[in-house]
């Protein structure tokens, strides 16, 4: 067998599968990374997606956290990502993205110790909503994610400087149910 026989076969193997809790990872990557970044920082763009082409911002966002992480995308996974945008109260707008249904998650019962052994695992989020108010454009960012303790769910925000605040016990994992707690964040 000849040096380049050696590369041909290595090219050959079939490369590994993604991990099943990639989705989950990037989907957080996407809820506390990604959306935050163009909600304060390139906000017209982001709501141009949600508003004139939201069929492609699922596998946009998808595809950008695929990239941050360094995965290989999975072509299924692109379109589990569902947008949804509408008027929150009076003064504001929402622009929510509703992630796949996260596996479930309990670390009640778990040593903190061995936690800390083991790859870290993933609160993934199961909404993030942009809300910008239509007179001023103020925008604020918030996101539902897994509760590490009892299977809830945890209310979040992530300030345009990059903060991502507790805010504590979430509603259901609902649309209905993250949009009416937001309607009454104050």
């Amino acid at each position: 067998m000849g040096l380049f026989d050696r590369f041909k076969k290595r090219n050959e193997e079939p490369k590994p599968a993604p991990s099943p809790h990639s989705l989950p990872s990037v989907c957080y990557g996407i809820a506390y990374f990604i959306l935050p970044h163009y909600a304060f920082e390139d906000c017209e763009k982001i709501i141009g997606m949600f508003t004139d082409a939201q069929a492609s911002l699922g596998p946009f966002l998808y595809l950008m956290g695929c990239q941050v992480q360094k995965i290989e995308p999975v072509h299924e996974d692109a379109r589990k990502l569902q947008p949804h945008h509408g008027q929150l109260d009076y003064a504001h707008d929402y622009f929510v993205v509703e992630y796949p249904t996260p596996p479930p998650i309990d670390l009640s019962g778990i040593d903190p110790t061995q936690i800390m052994e083991g790859p870290a695992p993933v609160l993934a989020p199961y909404f993030s909503a942009l809300l910008r108010h239509r007179e001023t454009k103020e925008v604020s960012y918030y996101a539902l994610g897994q509760a590490p303790i009892g299977g809830g769910t945890t209310l979040r925000s992530v300030t345009p400087e990059g903060k991502n605040c507790n805010l504590g016990p979430g509603p259901e994992p609902t649309l209905e149910a993250f949009l009416d707690r937001l309607r009454n964040r104050e």
